[in-house]
């Protein structure tokens, strides 16, 4: 259930950078969802990190002034000297017009692997990887999500 929503516009303040938007619909009520999120993402220091496909993904905490979405600063680079683009951006989570269902979106800007690139194969290449990587990772933290909604509803007792 992720909507691929990556735009190859090139960003004003810096030319090397792309734009990417990234949806994933996540089978759970938005109120649940958030919780299970903010515990997922919120260790005692402050900040996560991990691997993913080739690429070092760390999130932290970020600021939102209207206290509505509770976003997370996320970044990538890639380990080693993989071909990954390197990525800033958003993490949010929201409401979908289903009740059961909340909608994780991940937007910012990635920087193609091999700087500014002229040729239109290399750019499209960057956008499909950095496309990759965006879905894979909203993907497991929409997994992530349902698993322990499951496991809390298993916990529950049976109502008669």
């Amino acid at each position: 259930m992720t909507g691929m929503g990556f735009a190859p516009l090139l960003c004003g303040h810096n030319p090397g950078m792309t734009h990417l938007t990234e949806r994933h619909f996540v089978r759970c009520a938005y109120v649940v969802a958030r919780r299970l999120l903010q515990a997922e993402l919120e260790p005692a220091d402050g900040s996560l990190a991990w691997r993913l496909h080739d690429v070092d993904a760390n999130v932290s905490r970020s600021v939102d002034p209207l206290h509505l979405d509770g976003p997370w600063a996320v970044t990538w680079r890639p380990h080693g000297d993989g071909p990954f683009p390197s990525f800033a951006g958003t993490l949010t989570i929201r409401a979908d017009d289903d009740a059961n269902v909340a909608v994780l979106e991940l937007d910012g800007t990635y920087d193609p692997p091999l700087g500014p690139v002229d040729d239109a194969f290399d750019l499209l290449a960057a956008a499909r990887l950095a496309t990759a990587t965006a879905e894979a990772l909203l993907r497991d933290l929409g997994a992530r999500i349902v698993e322990k909604h499951a496991a809390e509803d298993r916990a529950r007792p049976a109502t008669s």
